[in-house]
């Protein structure tokens, strides 16, 4: 039995037995297909665009002020420089003075005499002159009733109001008045003093004469009164 065994036995040299057509084709589409699969997945990696999301929160900022540099010091104070010894005075040399001078007496003096001046009697006071007031006045002129009517104040002749009036002038040496002012009036609010103001001139009084010379001088109280006619 061992010498009818037949024994299958390969020869290097033996030519290459031809495969199947259709196994090779298949095996091709495959590995083609795994290429471009992992081509096609390399690209997309490579190329895909990543879109990132970006949020609306505001994010504050703040300004920091810069750190101000602090001032220099001050410089040191100079050093305390002790004051300059004073200049070293010299001694003069003592003045001989001789002994033997003569002595002058002193003069006499003569003697004061004592004067006991009496006070100045005090000089009179000047006298001051006052206006005499004139009582009994010598009239030249005076106004009439009609000039008296016509002076009346307007309002108290309106209202009926009857009133008087005295004013106090000085004479002139012609007779006529001036320096005129009112000392009462009655009633106070119905201007019969501006009125026996303005009637001072329609009065003049025979002037005063010394050693027949006519002089200024004086004053004279005159008292109006306004009066309305009867009915």
């Amino acid at each position: 039995m061992a010498e009818d065994a037949t024994f299958l036995h390969h020869n290097p040299f033996d030519p290459p037995k031809q495969k199947s057509s259709g196994a090779m084709g298949i095996a091709l589409i495959i590995a083609i297909a795994a290429h471009a699969i992992v081509g096609y997945i390399i690209y997309k990696k490579k190329f895909e665009l990543k879109i990132k999301q970006y949020s609306d929160d505001v994010t504050d900022v703040q300004m920091i002020k810069p750190v101000a540099k602090p001032p220099p010091p001050p410089p040191p104070p100079p050093p305390n420089t002790p004051p300059p010894p004073p200049p070293k005075l010299q001694p003069r040399p003592p003045v001989n003075v001789p002994s033997d001078l003569p002595t002058i007496p002193p003069l006499p003096v003569p003697p004061v005499e004592k004067r006991i001046e009496e006070p100045k009697p005090p000089a009179p006071a000047p006298e001051v002159k006052r206006p005499s007031v004139i009582s009994n006045p010598d009239w030249a002129r005076r106004p009439s009733g009609e000039d008296i009517a016509r002076y009346y104040p307007d309002r108290a002749q309106r209202m009926g109001v009857e009133g008087r009036a005295t004013i106090s002038c000085s004479v002139t040496a012609k007779g006529t008045l001036e320096g005129c002012s009112v000392v009462s009036e009655d009633p106070a609010d119905q201007e019969f003093g501006s009125a026996a103001m303005r009637m001072s001139k329609l009065f003049k009084m025979k002037p005063k004469a010394l050693d027949g010379a006519p002089v200024d001088g004086g004053t004279v109280r005159i008292p109006l009164r306004f009066t309305l006619p009867k009915e």
